[in-house]
């Protein structure tokens, strides 16, 4: 009792029924997915909003399952199951719902994905001379997708484009793709917004609505070619730093942005829409 408190305070009365059948998920998930867990990790999938078990049934089973020799830990701390708990599970699988048991894979999929975009975009408030950095970088296994910064004398409005940025990192890089590349697609209604987002808003509109002038240009890099754009209104007031598969879409690319005076627009359109 004095290790594991909450056990006793469950607002749920876990039934030996439900102990067993959270027995028999645990082991058919770790039988059937093959990215290894800890056992952190295993109990964020398997009892995330309880979609699959609650957390104090979870922790019981866990624990007979632990105690009876059916999983153990490795020596990198991931969960796995022993000899005997891999003779028990094909004969008890059929006993938990199938959609249950698929539940607890989608759930640990869903998990993997979120972690590794978590991984592969970084979002943050950059400080330069007397201006301030909104910037979202984008991944793919070390590889630069983009590199996004758009900058302001305004601190306050800076951190909340980085906050825009942040909410959806994966769909903000997907709309700037296609403001480049001309499949602009008409920028979503704004979302009831307090009236200090509103003003920050309308700032932001205001400085994307002035003439920019774009000075890009591409290179070759270790993994392909990059194009770099920067805008500037009398100062620099975005930067903008894409891959290109070869050299002859970087320079389509490099030369489409040079030529677009309503870039710097387009991609301040793009953050502001990027709300979950």
């Amino acid at each position: 009792m004095e290790n594991h408190p909450e056990r006793f305070v469950s607002p749920k009365v876990s039934t030996e029924y439900d102990v067993t059948r959270a027995k028999i998920l645990i082991g058919d998930f770790l039988a059937r997915f093959e990215e290894p867990c800890t056992a952190d990790q295993l109990r964020e999938i398997l009892t995330v909003n309880e979609t699959v078990i609650d957390y104090f049934t979870y922790t019981e089973a866990y624990e007979q399952m632990l105690a009876n020799a059916m999983i153990e830990l490795d020596k990198s701390s991931c969960v796995r199951l022993t000899d005997a708990g891999k003779e028990l599970v094909p004969e008890l699988s059929e006993l938990a719902l199938k959609s249950l048991r698929d539940r607890a894979l989608g759930s640990a999929q869903s998990y993997f994905s979120e972690k590794k975009n978590r991984r592969d975009t970084q979002v943050r408030l950059l400080e330069q001379d007397d201006a301030f950095g909104a910037m979202c970088e984008c991944l793919d296994n070390g590889r630069l997708l983009m590199r996004l910064t758009l900058w302001s004398k305004d601190k306050e409005l800076a951190d909340f484009l980085r906050a825009r940025m942040n909410a959806d990192t994966v769909r903000l890089y997907c709309a700037v793709m296609d403001c480049i590349l001309g499949a602009r697609a008409k920028a979503e209604p704004a979302a009831e917004q307090t009236e200090y987002e509103q003003r920050l808003a309308a700032a932001a509109q205001m400085l994307a609505k002035q003439t920019a002038e774009n000075d890009c240009s591409s290179s070759k890099t270790q993994s392909g070619f990059e194009v770099r754009c920067v805008c500037r209104v009398q100062q620099k007031v975005c930067e903008l730093e894409i891959s290109a598969p070869d050299e002859q879409q970087a320079q389509r690319i490099c030369r489409r942005l040079s030529q677009d005076d309503t870039l710097l627009e387009c991609i301040v359109a793009c953050v502001l829409a990027n709300r979950t």
